[in-house]
């Protein structure tokens, strides 16, 4: 069951990967460079252990801890993360600025760099006795628009907070302050 999460850390990331490092209360997750210089870079998606599926409007600020690899950061469904199709699963924002799913990218203009404070907003409302998805992101509080297109507008009405770390990349969850 989800509840509005502004102003507490009210999830954690699942610690169901050995590739990654997590802080003893999993608010940070880590990924290490391979000690093996010739092994190629990889990602790891994670999710966090709270799943959105009532209507509201709900906010989570993730920090640019380290940022080796581009990292991806927003919200996924029930995915398979252990596809190896692309680095990211879901429907994310890139720290290269970028928003993904699946195949589809496009500009975004929201590039991230160390310390920056990402802000994901997702609002499940009713529209014409339908329940809709929407995502927006802000960096350092400056709010992007909702995303639309590019298989934006099939958000699922039950997601969970997901991040991809590249090498050497460490993600903090951050309480969202009250407004």
């Amino acid at each position: 069951e989800s509840a509005n999460i502004r102003g507490v850390p009210a999830f954690k990331w699942n610690n169901n990967s050995t590739q990654l490092i997590f802080s003893n209360d999993r608010s940070t997750v880590e990924m290490m460079k391979p000690s093996n210089t010739k092994q190629k870079p990889v990602h790891k998606s994670i999710l966090g252990d709270m799943i959105f599926k009532n209507l509201g409007e709900y906010e989570w600020n993730i920090v640019i801890e380290k940022l080796g690899e581009i990292v991806y950061i927003g919200i996924c469904g029930d995915e398979n993360l252990s596809t190896t199709e692309q680095n990211y699963h879901g429907w994310v924002l890139g720290s290269d600025g970028y928003v993904y799913r699946k195949k589809d990218w496009k500009w975004y203009d929201a590039k991230m760099k160390v310390g920056d404070n990402v802000t994901i907003h997702l609002n499940i409302s009713t529209v014409d006795k339908r329940r809709k998805c929407e995502c927006s992101f802000s960096i350092n509080g400056i709010k992007k628009p909702v995303v639309s297109g590019y298989g934006w507008n099939d958000i699922p009405t039950q997601v969970y907070p997901v991040v991809s770390l590249g090498c050497g990349s460490k993600l903090r969850i951050k309480p969202v302050s009250s407004v």
